[in-house]
C-alpha cells in the first residue's frame, strides 16, 4: 500500500546519474499561477509539483523568461526563480519575439492553450512545448495544435503527469504483463465539491472535464483505445453551463467495460480507478495503491475471494514533473515519442466531449472517431 501523494522528508529522487551542468535549453513559462509554480508552496504535495518545479530541477533546462497578465504574480515568480525583470512579460507574443526560448511551458487556462501552442510552434527557436491539461476546449483546436507541432517536427507534451509517475508506470507494466490475468472492468471516479455557475463557452465542462481529463487519460493508458461511450449528466443551471455531475459507460475496443462518475456535490476529493482482472484487483488513485489477489475462500467451499497483497514501491522513484521535462529533452535530442503527447491529449478530450454529446442526446451511444463525436 502506498500513498502516491504523500510528502517525503527528503522528497523524491530526481533523474539519477546526471550532475548539474550548464543548461542547454532556455525555458519560457507562460502562466505563473498554481500549476505554473505556486503549488511548490503547498506543504502536503510531493516536490516538484509544478511546471517551474520540473524545469528548475532538471539538469538540462533553465527558466529564463516568463509571462502572466497578473503583474504582481509575475514579479513574485521572477524573484523566486531569479528571472531578470527585462525577461518578464504580460504579452506572450512579445516574450516569444524577444526571448527566443528553446522550450515553452504553457500553464494557463485551457481557453488559451490553442493560440499559445500554435504561436509557439511558429517561432523558429522553439524546439519543444509542454502544455497543461486538458489540451484544449475543442477537438478542432487539438487537431490544429498537433498539426502545428508536427509541421515543425517538435514534441508537444501534455500535462497528464501520472503517466510519468513511477508507480503508475509500474501498474501499467503489471497490466501489460497480465500479472492478474486479463483486465475485465474499470470503475473510475473523480469527485469533488459542488461546481459554480460557469458557462460552457469559456470552461467547456466541470469536474469531468478538468479533473476527468486525468481520469480518462489513465483509462486509455491502462485499458487501451475506446470504441464508444454512453453518458448522462445533470446541469443545475441549464445546458449553457457546466455539469454538476455526470455518469456513464465506455466500451474499450478490447472489450473492457468502463463505468465512471465525475462531478461535484461532495465534501471530499476522490480520484481513483478500481480495475478488476481475471485473478485480482488493483485500486489506484489519490488514496494510494492497493492490490488484491484471488485466493481460496475462507468462508465458502469451492469459491475464490480477493485478499489484500502487499505492494512494493519502485526503487529510485522519479518525480513525475521532472520526468515530463526529461521526455521533452529526450524528444528534442533523439526523436523520442513522449508517452503523454498531443495525440494522447486529444484522445482523452474526445472521450469527455463524446460523453457530453451522448448526455445531450439522452444517453445515445456515441462512437469514438465517428460523426457524432464531441
Amino acid at each position: 500500500m502506498v500513498n502516491t501523494n504523500r510528502p517525503g522528508k527528503k522528497g523524491i529522487k530526481q533523474i539519477p546519474g546526471e550532475k548539474k551542468t550548464a543548461p542547454l535549453f532556455k525555458v519560457a513559462l507562460i502562466g505563473c499561477g498554481r500549476i505554473g509554480w505556486m503549488l511548490e508552496d503547498d506543504p502536503l504535495r510531493v516536490k516538484p509539483a509544478t511546471h517551474a518545479g520540473g524545469f528548475s530541477n532538471h539538469p538540462k533546462t533553465k527558466i529564463t523568461s516568463a509571462c502572466d497578465i497578473n503583474k504582481t504574480r509575475l514579479h513574485q515568480f521572477g524573484e523566486r526563480y531569479g528571472i531578470d525583470s527585462n525577461s518578464l512579460y504580460t504579452d506572450f507574443k512579445d516574450l516569444l519575439k524577444n526571448e527566443n526560448p528553446d522550450i515553452v511551458s504553457i500553464a494557463t487556462w485551457t481557453e488559451h492553450h490553442c493560440e499559445m501552442v500554435i504561436e509557439s510552434a511558429k517561432n523558429k527557436s522553439v524546439k519543444g512545448i509542454y502544455c497543461e491539461k486538458p489540451i484544449s476546449l475543442t477537438l478542432k483546436e487539438a487537431e490544429r495544435m498537433n498539426a502545428a507541432c508536427k509541421k515543425r517536427g517538435i514534441p508537444l507534451v501534455i500535462g497528464h503527469e501520472r503517466r510519468f509517475d513511477s508507480n503508475f508506470v509500474k501498474i501499467k507494466n503489471m497490466i501489460d504483463d497480465e500479472v492478474f490475468g486479463k483486465l475485465r472492468t474499470i470503475v473510475a471516479h473523480t469527485l469533488s465539491s459542488q461546481v459554480p455557475k460557469l458557462p460552457v463557452s469559456k470552461f467547456a465542462g466541470g469536474t469531468l472535464f478538468h479533473d476527468g481529463t486525468h481520469l480518462f487519460d489513465l483509462v486509455l493508458y491502462f485499458g487501451g483505445a475506446a470504441d464508444y461511450v454512453v453518458g448522462f449528466d445533470e446541469r443545475d443551471f441549464g445546458r449553457k453551463y457546466i455539469e454538476s455531475t455526470a455518469v456513464g459507460f465506455i466500451k474499450l475496443k478490447n472489450g473492457v467495460n468502463v463505468l465512471f462518475e465525475g462531478g461535484g456535490r461532495r465534501k471530499y476529493f476522490k480520484f481513483d480507478l478500481d480495475m478488476q482482472f481475471e485473478r485480482g484487483r488493483i485500486l489506484i488513485g489519490n488514496s494510494g495503491i492497493h492490490l488484491f489477489g484471488s485466493k481460496k475462500s475462507r468462508h465458502y467451499t469451492g469459491f475464490f475471494e480477493l485478499e489484500p497483497i502487499p505492494y512494493k514501491e519502485p526503487k529510485n522513484r522519479k518525480n513525475a514533473f521532472v520526468v515530463a521535462v526529461d521526455e521533452i529533452v529526450r524528444s528534442i535530442k533523439n526523436g523520442h515519442v513522449p508517452r503523454s503527447n498531443g495525440e494522447e491529449g486529444k484522445n482523452s478530450l474526445e472521450l469527455i466531449l463524446s460523453i457530453y454529446k451522448s448526455a445531450s442526446k439522452g444517453g445515445k451511444k456515441v462512437k469514438i472517431g465517428g460523426k457524432n463525436r464531441g
